[in-house]
């Protein structure tokens, strides 16, 4: 089925992308077709108890490419929240964007494409199918988030994103590398556990940090912000940021007994819960607010998964799917406050929950939810989480423990400071400055409104989210069956441990909502910019300097690279005793080469080199004939016939004889050709002193009669076996012919084609 849903969703981006602007808003309902497809599909699999059959599409079978997909637990689950979430964002955009809105079909396009990403990556079951839509989802969010390309905040904050993300994708394909070949697997279902190195996790866990925005890495994720509503609310709930969270949670069991695993996931858990939710405290922009908010929770993911127990893994897996829910409607809300009020800032938005009900009920609920409050899902997520930390010991897991909870009442801080700054009484100062609320839209109201029903609809089937949980943590903790969430808990310590973080971050929030006016910035945002424009300013400069149109230059340049790095192999060899001829025609023609490269070299006129040139390549035919190839001989006469042809013709129009070089420059390109020529001895050396056995006459005669259907084993080794080189020697004959020809063709003098051009004139 999944080979049967990547080519449906691909086709549709195709067609959204190629409508033009003239469906107008009605491209969102069509994007959104084929993931109603895929939730109703993923939906069917969640609740399935059979095992889901591997799908495999293969792309070079000689190289062992292919794309290999298979619906895990964890995979069905993310199905969901990516279909679903997706149809209500773009059911969100049809109200969010107006009738004259321009490139709705390429950002819807794009979105879904962005969608199609994720699915893929949730999809995959090796690491290069992995890698690849790992990549596409980096490149989709680019296009997204500088979607407002005009805007110069949106340009700077994309190719932020792109940076950090692509930087992280070059460390994810480096471990990647390391894990396949310690595993001698590229299957992610049967990489299984081992002594995996500690370079390979501390690879993995930072590609995962960028993805998800963990510090010190979320600089790009407030900038994101740049990006239209709907981006947003997708990007931090369902999609990206959530990417590095299943890859972390993937590759946990991989990594379980390596120790850097654990070391480097709780540092980057840990600083970015704390740091995240600090941030969002100081932010008066209510989209911002949630952003940072978004890297406190993702902290609060990876920690629990880093943590590696049973209880803590089953946490992780609630907490993920409780905030998809919950932060797309919180999205969703601002940007219906920002689409009705034009604005988002705290300090002008109190007073919105009697002009806005409905989106102040959704609010309610999902800010609920994300603080912990029952009888909502992220309450029963928020509960497993702490039991799991009170039931941890050691140094390092109390550390981590102690964070949670630190970073539980920060998350209830800032949830209130949100609530209180767009929904409270408005002050008389604020009131005076309000902006009108404009009509509601029905499709933004009605998307974030499913949205914040989910919080409470996962709560009344929570004995059947819990069985989802629990399915999507065994395939990471096998030991994670014995666990289950809970509507109510009792008086337990978790439960009151729950209550006191509530308590606290109310107060807290309050606090921080009535003193807090210095807004807080990312610090490394300065400092990103800066260096992706040092890179562009270095690279005109070098560019200038190299790029500067000498010919002679280039080859030198390239030759001497080439050959330099061709020397060391050299003198690692284990070099075999050399037979300098077979027979005394090899030598004479040998001599014969050399004999007409140093007259190529010695003669002052351009038609003398190109004739000794012609010889060279004649020498070396022969010798193609003396060791019986008579194949690469023809070729090699006809190209050298061709290319001594061309010379004459585009020698007529040089000089007669060779411009006078200095002395310094001949000597640079006796060294060139020394290197050059020391390059390829090393090279044949190299050849020659490793053999591969004796050649497999036998099988060859053997295909060719029964797999080339022919008698003359030359000509099925040339037109099966080696094809492709055929048609590369083709090829080169078809290239050069056509550029003797251009060389060749006629053309009139300048004065000739003017008076040719009167004549027409008259």
């Amino acid at each position: 089925m999944i080979l049967l849903l990547l080519p449906i969703l691909l086709v549709s981006c195709l067609f959204l992308a190629a409508s033009g602007n003239r469906l107008g808003r009605l491209v969102f309902p069509l994007a959104a077709a084929p993931l109603v497809v895929t939730f109703i599909w993923g939906c069917s699999q969640l609740v399935s108890t059979a095992p889901s059959a591997e799908e495999r599409l293969v792309w070079v079978s000689g190289l062992s490419l292919n794309f290999i997909f298979q619906l895990s637990s964890l995979a069905s689950l993310m199905t969901v929240l990516v279909s679903g979430i997706g149809i209500c964002v773009f059911m969100y955009s049809f109200g969010y964007f107006s009738d004259d809105s321009q490139g709705l079909n390429t950002f819807s396009a794009t979105l879904l494409l962005f969608s199609t990403a994720m699915l893929g990556l949730v999809w995959a079951d090796s690491v290069w199918t992995l890698f690849i839509f790992w990549e596409l989802t980096s490149i989709t969010s680019f296009l997204l988030v500088g979607h407002k390309n005009t805007y110069k905040e949106a340009r700077l904050s994309a190719r932020r994103a792109l940076l950090i993300t692509a930087a992280g994708g070059l460390c994810l394909l480096a471990g990647l590398l390391l894990i396949a070949d310690s595993a001698g697997t590229t299957r992610l279902s049967e990489m299984g556990t081992a002594e995996f190195s500690s370079t390979a996790a501390v690879l993995i866990m930072i590609a995962a940090a960028t993805k998800s925005a963990q510090f010190p890495f979320h600089i790009w994720l407030p900038g994101a912000m740049a990006a239209p509503t709907p981006v947003s609310a997708y990007l931090h709930s369902a999609t990206m940021v959530k990417a590095g969270v299943v890859l972390a949670a993937l590759f946990s069991p991989t990594f379980a007994e390596t120790g850097t695993w654990k070391t480097v996931g709780l540092f980057f858990g840990i600083a970015s819960m704390l740091w995240g939710g600090i941030g969002a405290l100081r932010q008066f922009d209510a989209k911002l607010i949630l952003a940072w908010g978004t890297v406190s929770q993702l902290g609060l993911l990876f920690t629990l998964l880093s943590l590696g127990s049973a209880k803590a893994t089953f946490a992780a897996i609630a907490i993920l799917a409780a905030h998809a829910v919950f932060k797309a409607a919180l999205f969703m809300v601002v940007g219906e406050i920002d689409v009705r009020t034009g604005t988002r800032d705290i300090r002008k938005l109190a007073g919105l929950a009697s002009s806005m009900p409905i989106t102040f009920g959704v609010a309610a609920v999902s800010a609920a939810s994300m603080a912990g409050v029952p009888p909502l899902l992220g309450f029963a997520a928020k509960e497993a989480a702490i039991e799991a930390v009170l039931k941890l010991s050691g140094t390092q897991d109390l550390i981590a423990g102690g964070s949670i909870v630190v970073g539980s009442v920060i998350t209830v801080a800032y949830t209130t400071r949100f609530m209180l700054g767009v929904f409270s009484t408005p002050s008389q100062e604020a009131a005076s400055d309000a902006t009108p609320v404009a009509p509601q839209s029905v499709g933004m109201s009605v998307s974030s409104s499913l949205l914040g029903a989910c919080s409470v609809i996962g709560f009344l089937i929570l004995p059947k989210v819990s069985t989802w949980v629990k399915s999507a943590a065994m395939q990471l903790n096998p030991e994670a069956e014995i666990y289950k969430l809970y509507r109510w808990p009792g008086l337990t310590t978790a439960f009151l441990v729950s209550a006191a973080i509530v308590a606290s971050g109310l107060v807290l929030g309050w606090f921080a909502e009535k003193k807090i006016v210095a807004e807080a910035k990312p610090a490394g945002a300065r400092f990103a910019d800066l260096s992706v424009s040092t890179i562009l300013r270095t690279a005109q400069v070098i560019t200038g300097k190299m790029q500067h149109g000498s010919l002679p230059f280039y080859i030198a340049t390239m030759a001497i690279t080439a050959s330099v790095a061709t020397m060391p192999f050299l003198f690692a060899l284990d070099v075999e005793p050399i037979y300098w001829s077979d027979s005394w025609a090899q030598t004479t023609l040998a001599i014969l080469a050399i004999i007409s490269s140093l007259t190529v070299a010695a003669v002052r006129t351009r038609l003398s080199a190109a004739i000794a040139l012609g010889f060279v390549g004649l020498s070396i035919t022969g010798l193609f004939v003396a060791h019986g190839a008579p194949d690469l001989a023809l070729t090699q006469l006809l190209v050298e016939t061709v290319i001594v042809v061309g010379f004459v013709v585009g020698l007529g129009k040089l000089a007669h004889g060779f411009p006078q070089v200095g002395v310094i420059w001949r000597g640079v390109r006796f060294l060139v050709s020394a290197l050059i020529g020391f390059a390829v001895t090393a090279a044949l050396v190299a050849s020659a002193s490793a053999p591969t056995g004796e050649p497999p006459l036998e099988a060859i005669a053997e295909k060719s009669q029964t797999v080339g259907g022919g008698n003359n084993i030359v000509n099925v080794i040339l037109t099966d076996m080696r094809a492709l080189d055929t048609l590369g020697e083709i090829t080169v004959l078809v290239v050069v012919a056509i550029g003797i020809l251009a060389l060749a063709k006629p053309r009139l003098p300048s004065i000739e084609r003017e008076d040719a051009a009167k004549e027409n004139v008259i």
